[in-house]
């Protein structure tokens, strides 16, 4: 019988080694491992989503559109500036004949939305569309802006994201993927919860980037087709640039673009 240490001490790492019960790489291999292959998963599910949303969407009645977007605008009359209305008086004017124009260049437009346009009480250099096609532009960007195609570049904007039915994707991506991922992390300790959450942020802030850039082509278009150039359009969005001054990499956390990366998208679109 051979009772030689080293045999006894190899005999014993071979059966450690093939036992079944022992994992044969690190645990934290299997965490990256696991941690990756959520993140595709997560990805994957958002592309679906994505895909999901845009063809119900885009293939949804324009009766059942527009009930839809009055039930998710329900209040948004309150924005309205209390301020005296002939304050912003001839920009107003100008911007109400001006959907008129822009209405005829897409069908999507049409017979929907009365595209009422109010301002709303900030500061800011703002303008934005609420679900039912109302375009609020802020006091801050009707007193700072009195160039008429820059108006008319922020109006086309805000009227693509109704054209392109953006609020309706934006809430049904969220919903089918929200329901999606619910099931997939059922019953998941917190952190691989907290992990695709923060998949799920990142997803939203790109895919909302990317309607922003849409609606900047189409606003590129239409003021093109009204003035011949997008001149405005590129010194608006130097001018939003000079206006917010924030770190590039604080876009990386934003629901828009870099302002460079709009003036780029801009120029090579002319």
């Amino acid at each position: 019988m051979n009772n030689n240490p080293d045999d006894m001490d190899a005999r014993y790492i071979a059966m450690i080694e093939n036992n079944v019960n022992v994992s044969k790489t690190s645990d934290l291999k299997e965490f990256f491992i696991l941690v990756a292959g959520i993140i595709v998963l997560s990805i994957f599910v958002f592309m679906c989503a994505d895909f999901i949303a845009g063809v119900w969407i885009d293939n949804m009645p324009d009766k059942t559109q527009i009930k839809i977007e009055n039930i998710m605008s329900y209040g948004a009359e309150d924005f309205q500036l209390s301020a005296p209305s002939n304050q912003f008086a001839s920009q107003l004017e100008f911007l109400n004949r001006q959907k008129l124009e822009i209405i005829t260049f897409d069908r999507k437009l049409q017979g929907k939305s009365k595209f009422d346009i109010k301002v709303y009480p900030s500061k800011d250099l703002n303008a934005f569309v609420v679900p039912n096609g109302t375009i609020f532009f802020t006091a801050g960007m009707l007193g700072e802006i009195k160039d008429e195609q820059m108006l008319t570049f922020v109006l086309a904007h805000e009227m693509a994201h109704y054209a392109h039915r953006d609020h309706l994707k934006g809430s049904g991506r969220q919903i089918i993927a929200g329901v999606i991922l619910s099931l997939l992390t059922s019953g998941q300790n917190n952190s691989l919860t907290k992990l695709v959450e923060n998949v799920s942020n990142f997803n939203t802030l790109t895919y909302s980037k990317k309607q922003e850039k849409n609606a900047d082509l189409f606003a590129n278009s239409v003021i093109i087709k009204l003035y011949g150039n997008n001149n405005a359009a590129v010194k608006f969005m130097q001018l939003i640039d000079e206006k917010q001054n924030i770190p590039q990499y604080m876009h990386y956390f934003s629901t828009h673009p870099a302002p460079s990366e709009r003036i780029y998208l801009l120029k090579h679109n002319r």
